[in-house]
């Protein structure tokens, strides 16, 4: 489901998000840094929607208090998949394309590092001519869509 051609972007974020479930301590009070190695590569859960090939995983989320949830998302050549969002997000596409068309909006088609921010309340049309994979972060709780 996921593109296989990495670019230098997706390997970027690969490094970003290294080492597989690790937390590491700090010395400032029990802040941490929790890293995902790989993460670029991993198997992402279809989003379960019939003739729509899409796909998301959360992978690390704040606290409860001040959620902002980041993960990946692909999209692969299939139905449109529309979606309404009900918290801000930004997306920055890694590798592939997608089409994105805001209703009564914007059309735009993008690639290879674009960044797409979208409003809360934002209702989005996604597209793929082929397939892309994009790296998301939402202020939003884990598992909320």
């Amino acid at each position: 489901m996921q593109p296989k051609n990495r670019t230098p972007l997706a390997l970027l974020v690969s490094a970003m998000l290294a080492c597989a479930g690790t937390a590491i301590a700090d010395d400032h009070g029990g802040a941490k840094m929790t890293t995902h190695k790989g993460a670029a590569d991993m198997e992402l859960a279809s989003m379960g929607i019939e003739g729509i090939e899409a796909a998301l995983s959360d992978i690390t989320t704040s606290d409860e208090n001040a959620p902002l949830t980041c993960g990946l998302f692909s999209l692969a050549k299939s139905n449109p998949l529309e979606y309404t969002y009900t918290y801000n997000e930004a997306k920055f596409i890694v590798s592939g394309e997608m089409t994105l068309a805001e209703e009564g909006g914007e059309t735009f088609h993008a690639t290879a590092g674009d960044i797409i921010y979208f409003d809360k309340g934002a209702k989005i049309t996604f597209t793929s001519d082929s397939s892309g994979l994009a790296f998301f972060c939402g202020q939003r709780a884990k598992g909320e869509l």
